[in-house]
């Protein structure tokens, strides 16, 4: 036994990446595999792999969906780093797919609730108004609901839109959402992939309560300069890439914009719309990567969008919103011999700002927050450890609803600017362990701190919000400080080679809040750090699940239980508009409770072949408790769902034409309604029952696509998608409303209840090409 110790303790690293052969973008998913030792690893996001052996000659086979298989023979007598260039295979280019990863990944990794997903598992599936976008196909997820009609906002395993991390390579993305909602900031031209973690989230990843979502955007050709574009509806898109120094560096420059405004303003101008609407929305994303030595690679990512709306009806009435995402990140990679280490530096901001003026009154709201901050991390896989460490660090800023207000040029007081500062920290350590061929174990420990930072005024109010006394803080004082430790683990078993069980419990905290006016996110929606009214938000999260495949890997199926039990959470209090209307502090119009959610999901998916697709379903329950709402009873979230199926599908019908489809449903939202109207003293006034005690109807649709490859050639490509969007123009409800008719004078009213719908049928196309 000492010798076999001794033998795996002198283990050596194979490491390196895989690139396309033509283009030199890299293959993420890629499987590599040792028929000798039975052992194998796949590429991440950015094509880098690692596999600790012990020292001997071997043969290491590379494949990946599309692409010719790549064996390679390795003297691994010491650790030795690779440069492995695929080729792609012509006869499977016009394969259509769900999923570029290994065969059995679904049975073997180990996180009980991590999907991942790659570019060309959402280029063919059908969207609104014709523009692709990578966030739709995740909420086609189990566990994963929208949050409501043409939304990009979703709840997962019934949690809130803002329990939901979402990450831009680096940088964290704090409302990804372009035309209210409607699309995602994510330019699906330059998405390579992206991954889920909704159980099993390895301790490097924290913040927020139920999800981590990560999109990375790919690198550009480091061979020659590639191109593509495409004209939809409503929007252009533009991309191109090439070369800094052949085989060293590359870039890649993408950009959009709608031309919603020049159509409503030509029509306004024709005399068709009396309106005058000015919206338009565009992003620009830039990438630069080098590989300063066979080791060392520099990643930069930036990117910068906007929305700008403005609305008059009148000369007596306007109003404007805007609001900007921006988001930098520099990381470098190294790859020792043993120890594979990654730093990087991060910045994002969002910024809102909504203003009106009505007659001779002019208001203003600006709310904006910014987060600057770094990540070391190293990774060492040895024996059969694969090993993950580092430290993180956040400097928040953020100004919650400044208010400025004016009537006949005299500005009106409502308080004095708030600017807040925070810092959160975290030390994590992490270890997946290959306990034999049939179990593996990922443990995990994150410890993580959070201070609120002066310069602050704390406000001494009595239950009426009268101030009493302040409390001065000065500048970088540390007010309030929070600490907790937040234990990781996942297990999976093995039952046969194509069946599995795993299980998993995490402890996630989150220090950063929003408690939003709706059920969709809006742009009003704010978020606020910790203080000492606001506590973290913490949650505890069991599950379970059994992976089978069948068919040789051809059919993938998947059952997970899941309990999660919330502690902390916010709300608005009864009564608040727009943020804040009692009190004095920022955080003194919220009130605190409790929420569990459990629930089953269950999913099929045919990953390959002419005819593949998905079929998702949750059941699940979720329930808030607040002392301060509904009379300290327990209420129905108003993102819970019992039912929530979504069902997608792809068919080659020739190398020409595929066509796609998507079917949705779900239980209606929960939402208050009253039960009873009175008149008194000549005022209509509203009683309602429990709190969200009524439903929505249910929310079902049908969209259909076809994507006809019009041109297909070494040098250019080009491709017509015709899309329908509720093909059976489903009336789904927006939001309900109650519209009184009658004289009050006369004591005769009639109330009847109301429903807007958002979409009807709508087909698109879009033109898309590339060279």
């Amino acid at each position: 036994m000492s010798l076999a110790i001794l033998a795996r303790a002198q283990d050596n690293m194979l490491s390196g990446y895989v690139h396309d052969a033509t283009t030199g973008s890299p293959l993420p998913g890629c499987t590599l595999f040792i028929p000798t030792l039975n052992k194998g690893a796949a590429t991440d996001t950015t094509g880098f792999f690692q596999l600790a052996v012990p020292p001997g000659r071997y043969q290491v086979v590379f494949s990946f969906v599309g692409y010719k298989r790549d064996t390679v023979v390795v003297n691994a007598q010491t650790s030795q780093t690779l440069s492995i260039k695929l080729t792609s295979e012509s006869t499977t280019l016009s394969e259509v797919i769900v999923a570029e990863k290994a065969a059995d990944e679904a049975v073997t990794q180990t996180e009980t609730g991590l999907i991942s997903l790659q570019r060309k598992d959402i280029e063919k599936l059908p969207y609104l108004l014709g523009e692709v976008d990578p966030i739709r196909i995740l909420q086609l997820m189990p566990g994963v609901q929208t949050s409501g009609e043409g939304s990009t906002g979703f709840y997962v395993r019934g949690g809130a839109v803002d329990q939901n991390l979402m990450l831009l390579d680096h940088s964290t993305v704090y409302n990804p959402s372009h035309l209210f909602g409607f699309f995602s900031i994510f330019n699906g031209t330059a998405v390579q992939g992206l991954d889920m973690y909704k159980g099993g989230i390895p301790s490097y990843y924290g913040g927020r309560l139920s999800c981590i979502t990560r999109v990375s955007t790919r690198s550009g050709n480091d061979q020659e300069l590639k191109g593509e574009g495409s004209i939809g509806l409503v929007a252009a898109t533009a991309l191109v890439e090439g070369p800094v120094k052949k085989n060293k560096g590359s870039f890649l420059v993408a950009a959009r914009r709608t031309y919603v405004d020049l159509f409503a303003r030509g029509l306004h101008e024709l005399g068709l719309l009396k309106r005058n609407i000015d919206y338009y929305f565009y992003d620009l994303n830039v990438n630069f990567d080098y590989r300063l030595s066979p080791r060392d690679r520099l990643s930069i990512r930036t990117y910068y969008g906007a929305d700008d709306f403005n609305y008059n009806t009148s000369s007596s009435f306007s109003n404007a919103i805007t609001w900007k995402n921006k988001t930098a990140s520099v990381a470098w990679q190294h790859t020792g011999e043993r120890l594979f280490t990654e730093l990087s530096v991060q910045a994002s901001g969002y910024d809102m700002g909504f203003g009106a003026d009505i007659s001779s009154y002019t208001f203003d709201i600006v709310s904006d927050i910014s987060d600057v901050g770094f990540t070391y991390q190293f990774g060492l896989q040895k024996n059969k450890h694969d090993l993950a460490w580092g430290l993180t660090y956040t400097r928040h800023a953020l100004r919650p609803n400044n208010v400025s207000a004016s009537s006949d040029d005299v500005s009106l007081n409502v308080g004095p600017p708030l600017k807040l500062k925070a810092d959160e920290a975290a030390l994590y350590f992490n270890d997946k362990i290959t306990l034999s061929e049939r179990a593996e174990l990922s443990v995990g420990i994150r410890f993580s701190g959070y201070s609120q930072l002066g310069p602050f005024t704390r406000y001494i109010e009595d239950d009426n919000f009268q101030i009493l006394d302040t409390i001065t803080y000065s500048k970088h004082k540390r007010i309030q400080n929070y600490g907790n430790i937040e234990p990781r683990a996942s297990l999976r078993y093995s039952l046969t080679p194509a069946s599995s069980v795993k299980v998993s419990y995490d402890k996630t905290v989150q220090y950063m809040h929003m408690a939003p006016l709706s059920s969709v996110s809006l742009p009003l929606d704010i978020w606020v750090p910790s203080s000492a009214v606001i506590k973290p938000q913490t949650a505890h999260q069991f599950s379970a699940g059994y992976f089978r495949n069948f068919s040789d890997n051809r059919i993938e199926t998947s059952v997970v239980l899941y309990y999660k039990a919330m502690q902390r959470q916010i709300e608005y209090r009864e009564g608040v508009v727009i943020g804040y209307s009692k009190g004095y502090n920022f955080d003194d119009n919220f009130v605190f409770g409790r929420g569990t959610s459990y629930g089953s999901e269950f999913s099929i998916k045919k990953p390959k072949g002419r005819l593949n697709g998905q079929v998702s379903y949750t059941l699940s329950r979720t329930t808030r408790q607040f002392e301060a709402l509904n009379n300290g009873k327990p209420f129905a979230a108003k993102y819970d769902r019992l039912h929530d199926l979504s069902v997608l599908g792809n068919y080659e019908y020739s190398p020409r034409w595929t066509f796609s489809c998507v079917f949705v449903y779900g239980t209606g939202n929960a939402l208050n309604l009253p039960v009873a109207r009175y008149v008194i003293q000549g005022n209509v006034i509203n009683e309602y029952g429990a709190r969200n005690s009524f439903r929505m109807p249910a929310y079902h649709r049908l969209d259909l696509a076809v994507t006809y490859a019009a041109h297909k050639s070494a040098r250019w490509e080009s491709y017509w998608i015709f899309s329908i969007y509720n093909v059976y123009s489903r009336k789904n409800p927006y939001y309900i409303y109650f519209e009184t008719e009658g004289n009050l004078e006369n004591l005769e009213l009639h109330t009847s209840i109301k429903q807007v719908s958002l979409f009807p049928i709508i087909p698109a196309f879009t033109y898309r090409v590339k060279f």
